[in-house]
């Protein structure tokens, strides 16, 4: 179980604090540095240490579950309300990100995002209640390699996308 939980609570720091320059394909545009619709295992790590350095707001090396809940509130107030308003993307893949959530299509059941204490404590290996940046390092490597489904190194905007909405739900188990 802990194995699914660590790339679930990487999905959700990534997924959710990169999109604070709106939209849902912002993620991959922060991190495909190189602009070739690829997400290589370098982009991703540096996508990952910005993400904890953002988070990191007292610059003390940890991000405890209050600097990263104020991250989040920070995005929503800024920038990601407006552009979820704004999704220029064709219906079609509109519908897929409803469909994953609700098989009928009609995305009114939403699954639960795990809390931001929850998503430092899959990846708190030693335990203090703080992730820290070599913690947040090792789950982002983890969990680039469980988002990789085609196993060729690379991460697009489809294997980004599925598996933000895969790993973001909070379990009820």
């Amino acid at each position: 179980m802990t194995s699914k939980l660590i790339p679930l609570a990487i999905a959700s720091i990534l997924c959710g604090v990169a999109v604070a320059g709106g939209g849902k394909d912002d993620p991959m545009k922060m991190m495909d540095k190189d602009g070739d619709g690829k997400i290589t295992a370098m982009e991703h790590a540096d996508g990952a240490k910005m993400m904890f350095s953002k988070m990191d707001s007292n610059k003390d090396g940890q991000v405890t579950a209050q600097e990263m809940d104020a991250a989040h509130a920070m995005m929503k107030d800024k920038d990601h309300a407006p552009a979820r308003t704004a999704d220029s993307r064709p219906e079609s893949e509109k519908m897929q990100d409803k469909k994953a959530y609700d098989q009928t299509g009609t995305g009114k059941s939403m699954p639960k995002e795990m809390s931001s204490a929850q998503k430092i404590a899959v990846m708190d290996t030693n335990n203090d209640g703080k992730l820290s940046a070599a913690e947040h390092a090792a789950g982002a490597k983890q969990m680039f390699s469980k988002m990789d489904a085609d196993h060729d190194g690379t991460l697009t905007a489809q294997e980004l996308r599925e598996g933000h909405r895969t790993e973001m739900t909070a379990s009820d188990e």
